[in-house]
């Protein structure tokens, strides 16, 4: 019996002492649908927030990178007055994610290019932003995750009017091996 205790402990402690990593995403591909809010703090001509929904899809490439596309759609409703359109900002982009894997919470980062379309219900225009990528995700199960997403943009077209928008998203998703 004193053997397989110090078999046991032996056991333990190498397995404490090198741990494994957790490839959280590793091999998989996820679908993802998220709802949130949008802001525009630099926007004076229109609402600068509303709701937004989103979908997008990430491939772990290895246990610490994916890569990801993702679009959204924002509303922004008119607050102050309702003769005012309701201004339309629409996100499309890819980003390079690395992942900081922590068994079933996994914070994570990256950075991207978008082009963001807006309209005001009758004028439309697009601008070239880059974007950060804040998240955390909890994972469920190795097949669904929940998380959330913030990403500012800068908006590279746009600096002297509307410089920064920013997305806030909470997203569930479902992960596919591959």
């Amino acid at each position: 019996m004193a053997r397989a205790v110090q078999t046991f402990a032996a056991v333990l402690a190498i397995s404490v002492a090198v741990p494994s990593a957790a490839f959280a995403y590793d091999d998989q591909v996820s679908l993802d649908v998220g709802m949130g809010w949008g802001f525009a703090p630099g926007l004076e001509m229109f609402p600068n927030h509303g709701p937004l929904v989103g979908v997008a899809t990430t491939i772990g490439i290895d246990d610490t990178w994916g890569v990801a596309i993702h679009g959204a759609w924002a509303l922004h409703p008119p607050f102050v007055d309702d003769s005012d359109p309701v201004f339309h900002v629409g996100q499309v982009g890819a980003e390079a994610l690395y992942y900081i894997d922590i068994l079933q919470v996994v914070p994570f980062f990256g950075a991207g290019i978008d082009l963001l379309p807006t309209s005001d219900g009758t004028n439309w225009s697009v601008d070239f932003a880059a974007h950060l990528r804040l998240s955390v995700d909890y994972l469920a199960s190795r097949e669904i995750a929940v998380g959330i997403d913030v990403r500012p943009y800068i908006l590279l077209t746009a600096l002297s009017t509307d410089p920064v928008y920013v997305s806030v998203q909470l997203r569930l998703s479902v992960l596919f091996d591959y």
